[in-house]
């Protein structure tokens, strides 16, 4: 019995050895290719794309699928610090950036807390049920916040762009529809 040709293709994929960048004896980069050439491996079992810190600790890694940037089972783009702690996650499906259940890009400050989140669907900023861009202070308060529809700042029940001082009291609003100021 034999197996379809796409099994046939990612069985051979799992044996293809990754191009490997070096320096002075430390890998720099490990970096999956198909036929093509293009940056491919399948996303459910680990990156296309790793590169490294001089130290060893990943610096950086990317899941493509046929040169597109893709991932749905998790960040497609994860970029470390050098202690290891994330710096930043991205969701990307079909080179798009793009998440329903949450922000599709995270950036954390050095003491874990999250320094800005933003929501993007098929590749624009937009959420529905809240603000689609957040930035926080370090202590965790709202610096500014924004609310986007179809890639535009938008809002009707209320100020699209909101800033804070780091007490917590509002700084700034702005009223927009459709990205014109109100």
């Amino acid at each position: 019995m034999s197996l379809p040709k796409q099994w046939k293709r990612e069985f051979v994929g799992l044996l293809k050895s990754p191009i490997i960048t070096s320096k002075n004896g430390l890998i720099l980069r490990l970096e999956y290719k198909n036929e093509e050439n293009k940056l491919h491996r399948n996303p459910e079992i680990s990156p296309a794309y790793i590169s490294y810190y001089e130290n060893g600790n990943i610096y950086c890694e990317q899941y493509w699928v046929n040169d597109k940037c893709h991932r749905l089972d998790g960040p497609a783009i994860i970029v470390y610090c050098e202690d290891g702690k994330i710096s930043f996650e991205e969701y990307w499906i079909n080179d798009m950036q793009h998440r329903l259940n949450g922000p599709a890009f995270i950036k954390y400050y050095k003491n874990g807390n999250i320094c800005c989140e933003s929501y993007w669907i098929n590749g624009e900023k937009h959420r529905l049920d809240g603000p689609a861009f957040i930035r926080y202070y370090e202590n965790g308060n709202i610096h500014y916040k924004s609310y986007c529809v179809n890639d535009k700042t938008h809002r009707l029940d209320g100020p699209a762009f909101i800033s804070y001082y780091e007490n917590g009291n509002i700084n700034y609003e702005e009223y927009r529809v459709n990205g014109e100021r109100k």
